[in-house]
């Protein structure tokens, strides 16, 4: 059985989904796509989308691990978030990964993203959803201060996707791929490795937890 705080974010994730579809609906759209669909058809829309999602997300997380093994303010942000995972069993953690990839991306950009392009451009739009999408990762301790940026950085890329395609299914997948890629990191047994050049030891303080149960840059 899924403990309290697993089933309470799973909760707000098919919140996030069930407010996404309600408000789309109401106003005679859809929180899966919008616009004309890529390539005419909907048929051809999505295997691109899914593609080009997959492909953003493969490259995010070969981004996110080179930066681990060269940046000291990653590989201090990863072992923040592998800490902040406090015992969460695996499963529990891939499901609130999954979760948290759909409930996001139909709130924020299916159904915020394109209701705030209708009454401005598209590029304040996709700037205004990523700062939002920021501060719903903003974190507990300062150790995780950069995880902010990163879902801010995430953001505008899952906008794009979005323009570029009209289909949700392209950021979702890589906002998924990315959640469960760096689970799967972060699950692992934390390896030595030689501090990065200039890297100081961690301050960070014991029992620091990260905010969110989807760590990684796509939050």
């Amino acid at each position: 059985m899924a403990s309290a705080r697993t089933t309470a974010a799973l909760l707000v994730y098919a919140g996030f989904s069930l407010v996404a579809l309600t408000w789309r609906h109401a106003l005679g759209a859809s929180a899966l796509h919008d616009g004309a669909p890529l390539g005419g058809t909907h048929a051809i829309a999505l295997p691109l989308a899914l593609s080009l999602g997959a492909l953003s997300g493969v490259a995010v997380v070969g981004l996110t691990r080179a930066l681990v093994a060269r940046a000291s303010w990653a590989a201090s942000l990863e072992s923040a978030l592998r800490e902040g995972l406090g015992g969460t069993p695996a499963r529990e953690l891939r499901s609130l990964g999954l979760a948290a990839a759909v409930g996001e991306e139909l709130l924020f950009r299916g159904a915020l993203l394109p209701a705030l392009a209708g009454w401005i451009n598209f590029p304040a739009a996709a700037l205004l959803t990523a700062t939002l999408f920021g501060l719903l990762h903003i974190p507990s301790s300062r150790a995780l201060r950069p995880w902010t940026a990163s879902a801010f950085v995430m953001g505008l890329l899952f906008a794009l996707l979005y323009r570029l395609t009209g289909e949700v299914l392209a950021p979702l997948t890589a906002h998924a791929l990315i959640n469960l890629e760096n689970l799967e990191l972060l699950l692992r047994p934390e390896p030595s490795r030689a501090a990065p050049a200039g890297r100081r030891p961690s301050s960070r303080a014991p029992g620091s937890r990260a905010p969110g149960p989807s760590p990684g840059p796509g939050g």
